[in-house]
């Protein structure tokens, strides 16, 4: 089972934190130094290296992770950490699928159970969830997926033999068909009403 028991001492900087990383340039290394060049210095600010490490953004020595790089992609970022929490929350999403819905106490009581630590501690955990929840996009990890299998066929009331129809389409595939061909023998003859009422006759009773 997984669950990052990182936290932040101030959650609500994780946004403009994450931002921040977006804006910037990848670093070989993810330190302490970088974190002052993105313009945070405080102390605190320091707790936000293990969150990134949490979350799969950065590997056990501070190297930026392809999940960090995906996440830098603004129109993909929110996906991307929502996917990253469901990987990192594992034991979280355990106790409750939708757990990114859940109030701050009902998650506190979640991470006490699951970590067995104090009341300061877990509610930095849960205030740390809820903010990275407050950015991040679990809609289309959540949407249920529908598969249509419903397949439409055409039932022809003469049956004369069947073959493979080629489909016409970009992919070129096949797919079985059935062709029907019916073949109709006149008689000879040079009067028209006889024609005439042998197609009246196919009109009335075939199409």
């Amino acid at each position: 089972m997984i669950l990052s028991m990182a936290y932040m001492a101030v959650s609500s900087k994780i946004p403009v934190m994450l931002e921040s990383i977006q804006k910037a340039g990848v670093p070989p290394k993810f330190t302490t130094e970088f974190l002052h060049v993105l313009g945070f210095k405080s102390t605190n600010d320091r707790l936000f290296m293990p969150v990134l490490k949490g979350l799969g953004f950065l590997d056990a020595s501070g190297v930026p992770t392809d999940i960090y790089k995906a996440y830098k992609n603004q129109s993909e970022s929110k996906r991307v950490l929502a996917k990253a929490m469901r990987t990192a929350y594992e034991d979280i999403f355990l106790a409750d699928e939708n757990a990114q819905g859940l109030p701050v106490e009902k998650l506190k009581g979640i991470f006490a159970t699951k970590t067995g630590k104090g009341d300061a501690v877990v509610a930095k955990m849960a205030a740390t969830f809820k903010t990275l929840v407050s950015i991040a996009d679990f809609s289309v990890l959540d949407a249920p997926i529908v598969e249509n299998l419903k397949e439409k066929s055409e039932i022809l009331p003469i049956e004369k033999e069947s073959t493979f129809v080629k489909k016409t389409s970009a992919t070129e595939d096949f797919f079985p068909g059935f062709h029907y061909n019916i073949q109709i023998h006149l008689p000879a003859t040079s009067d028209i009403a006889v024609y005439n009422a042998i197609f009246k006759s196919i009109k009335d009773n075939l199409l």
